[in-house]
């Protein structure tokens, strides 16, 4: 899928949230959920800062919506109306391999909502569907116990823990690998078809 089809995706997850790939109009809203969220998000995103700038804002939206090869990664905003409540997103892409891994983060005030449950659910419909991916992985700090739900719900396999691998907010954490693969996301699909 190239970046031009990419840009005309938009897609609905329910009770009026969407998302759709990131825009160069989107710094303002990334800069202001961010920041609004900086103390939820600091023990588990290396890259929220207490000093997070428009101009972090706009190096992200930069990368972001202007995708230049296959292999980079393909980033999504979740709205929920016309406010910003946070991202999902494939991190980049082995294309040789047919790999790929998924991040995410929701606003605090829309946890515990299943908005990044289905948000993933929909990218892992666009990696073993429409992009070819063989592989899908989740990465997560063990603490974080709302992500680590996530790969869980979806059907994902535990293959590891990557024991004291990364320092955040003063702390450090074991790295859980979850994976998912296109015969068992293709089994899930088909014994969800079959049960209807």
């Amino acid at each position: 899928m190239d970046p031009e089809q990419l840009s005309s995706i938009g897609i609905q997850l329910g009770h009026g949230v969407h998302m759709r790939p990131v825009g160069s109009e989107d710094v303002d809203q990334v800069l202001d959920a961010v920041t609004r969220n900086y103390d939820h998000l600091r023990t588990f995103m290396e890259w929220a800062k207490p000093d997070y700038s428009r101009e972090d804002a706009e190096l992200w939206v930069r990368g972001a919506a202007h995708r230049t090869g296959d292999e980079q990664p393909m980033n999504f905003c979740i709205f929920r109306e016309e406010r910003m409540i946070g991202t999902v997103g494939f991190a980049y892409f082995d294309q040789h391999a047919k790999v790929t891994e998924i991040g995410y983060w929701i606003d605090s005030a829309e946890e515990g909502k299943g908005i990044i449950t289905r948000a993933v659910e929909c990218l892992l419909e666009l990696a073993f569907g429409n992009l070819g991916m063989n592989r899908v992985q989740i990465r997560c700090a063990d603490a974080n116990e709302r992500s680590a739900a996530i790969p869980h719900r979806l059907g994902f396999v535990m293959e590891g823990r990557q024991r004291q691998h990364i320092m955040r907010d003063g702390k450090v954490y074991d790295f859980l690998i979850f994976g998912l693969l296109r015969d068992e996301w293709s089994s899930r699909q088909s014994a969800k078809v079959a049960s209807h």
